[in-house]
């Protein structure tokens, strides 16, 4: 029988520490990453096995609430579930649990195959031999799917630089890897801020891949809500949008 969650014990590396001795909540995004790949291979559809259809997973969106960041070298169990497909969207939840067994991480995700010959949406349905559109687990640890995020116009933009995609941040589907985007936005926000406060929600929608030598032309802007909003711009088009709450 099929487990309900992918499910592992996880020491923080020392490599996904910022400098206040925690994890960086950018870095989550690296482990999320990892899981999702596991998760996978749980459920029998690794890579491999899409690959040889002409497919790919790809991450649309991404939302992640932090009730606190672990130390390093704390050990936590880390959970992962397919948690069902609506039309052509997969979505995919993430826990992390210290060892007093609290929460102190949730996230979801929004994924959905993308045809490697055409770079282009491809439906479920391809491989609805694989993938039940039913729920692994029908437990989420957010309440709504990560939404669409909106960089708002009612405030100052400021040009924070740019980005030009390196060999250092392709993965094997020869665009940038999803887990450098947050990077890349907390890069870009004052200093004073990302040094002191901690990062109580971080969102990200993936709006259109960035090859190796695109330039990702950052900007930056705290909002009315008092969130930080990031965007990147490749070629006059949007690649993603950012948003980054802290609490403190």
């Amino acid at each position: 029988m099929m487990p309900d969650k992918y499910q592992e014990d996880y020491v923080i590396p020392g490599y996904f520490i910022d400098c206040n001795h925690r994890l960086r909540a950018s870095s989550f995004f690296d482990i999320a990453q990892e899981l999702a790949v596991r998760g996978s291979a749980q459920l029998g559809i690794p890579d491999p096995v899409l690959n040889a259809r002409g497919l790919c997973w790809i991450l649309l969106r991404n939302a992640i609430h932090f009730d606190r960041l672990p130390l390093m070298a704390e050990k936590v169990v880390l959970q992962t579930w397919h948690s069902g497909i609506h039309g052509p969207i997969s979505t995919r939840d993430y826990r992390m649990i210290d060892k007093d067994g609290n929460a102190i991480i949730n996230a979801t995700s929004s994924w959905a195959l993308m045809d490697l010959e055409t770079r282009s949406i491809a439906r479920p349905e391809r491989i609805n031999d694989l993938l039940s559109p039913d729920p692994q687990c029908p437990e989420r640890t957010m309440d709504t799917d990560p939404a669409k995020i909106v960089f708002p116009d009612d405030c100052p933009k400021e040009d924070a630089g740019f980005h030009i995609v390196a060999w250092s941040d392709l993965d094997y589907n020869r665009h940038a890897n999803n887990g450098k985007y947050p990077h890349w936005a907390m890069d870009c926000l004052p200093a004073e801020i990302t040094t002191t406060q901690a990062v109580s929600d971080l969102s990200l929608n993936y709006i259109h891949e960035v090859r190796l030598g695109g330039k990702v032309e950052l900007i930056r802007a705290q909002g009315p809500d008092g969130a930080w909003y990031v965007e990147g711009i490749c070629n006059g088009t949007q690649s993603f949008v950012c948003k980054i709450v802290f609490g403190g």
